[in-house]
């Protein structure tokens, strides 16, 4: 016979939900992705009867990248952004924690009045942790499902730190109140590693913009002189030399590919070595390919 009584085992899931969201944007951005690659290639072939003047094939080859790139690296930037403001507000907290359990009370308590304080992206986060020590849940398990649903190597290690030192025992707000203190100190060292490594990604913003520059340069100038005595000596020779057929479109197309390169290792390079994430680069990525279609689509 099975007790009614006995309590059933906490599914992080079940409180928090799946994320549907990137599931649907990844399925809705890679098939968007898929069929305009298809169409880009059939407009190269020519099988569509696209105008090269109105729309071309690379332009759905771009926008198939784009979209590939755009909508999950913006999105998981955006989940990123919000678990950085979450632990920015985490040693707060924990010192709210350490100065409650330090006057006598429990840590049930201190959790449950201070989740209904203002905390900014914190706050629901808290607030679910309190409504699960209310059904019942332990601490220790409180702050497990928390670590996971952040997701987070230093919300993860904070987990771990407190709930080691609430098993063997002893002086609770100290326990955190050195949480608090830990988590400061990585994020000085966090904010201390930005700061050098943008300097290095500065330099990688500047080159591309360098290098779009120069070819920009080479084809107004060079490649422009050498086009103009195309049309006027076409077919003709110069000695032992004839004027070749360049294809404007075909080299257009050359340097569009180099750049396309440069924009995308360069945006995710330089965004990761700002930030340390890789949706940041992915979004830095899809910036630097937009910049330099609208600048080949309408000055090359």
């Amino acid at each position: 016979m099975t007790n009614p009584f006995k309590r059933k085992r906490y599914n992080v899931k079940q409180a928090y939900g799946k994320d549907t969201t990137i599931l649907i944007l990844t399925a809705a951005s890679s098939g968007s992705s898929i069929l305009l690659f298809l169409f880009g290639a059939l407009t190269l072939m020519g099988v569509t009867g696209f105008s090269e003047d109105v729309i071309s094939g690379v332009d759905f080859l771009v926008f198939g990248v784009l979209l590939a790139i755009g909508p999950v690296g913006f999105y998981n930037h955006l989940k990123a952004k919000k678990k950085k403001d979450i632990e920015d507000q985490l040693p707060d907290f924990l010192r709210e924690i350490s100065s409650s359990t330090a006057s006598g009370m429990t840590i049930f308590d201190a959790i449950k009045s201070i989740s209904k304080g203002e905390h900014g992206r914190l706050t629901p986060e808290l607030q679910r942790m309190s409504s699960q020590l209310s059904w019942g849940i332990s601490v220790k398990d409180a702050l497990d499902n928390f670590a996971k649903k952040i997701n987070t190597n230093s919300v993860k290690r904070m987990a771990i730190t407190i709930n080691k030192a609430l098993e063997i025992g002893g002086n609770t707000s100290a326990v955190f109140d050195a949480a608090a203190k830990e988590m400061d100190q990585a994020k000085r060292v966090e904010q201390q590693r930005k700061a050098e490594m943008s300097m290095y990604s500065i330099v990688i913003f500047i080159s591309f913009f360098v290098f779009l520059s120069v070819i920009l340069i080479i084809d107004i100038t060079i490649f422009q002189a050498i086009f103009d005595l195309q049309d006027e000596m076409a077919g003709q020779a110069i000695g032992n030399m004839r004027i070749a057929d360049i294809d404007h479109v075909l080299l257009k197309n050359m340097f569009f590919s180099f750049i396309m390169v440069q924009s995308i290792g360069g945006g995710l390079l330089g965004g990761f070595m700002t930030d340390g994430t890789l949706s940041s680069g992915v979004r830095y990525g899809f910036i630097l390919v937009l910049v330099s279609f609208f600048i080949f689509k309408f000055m090359f």
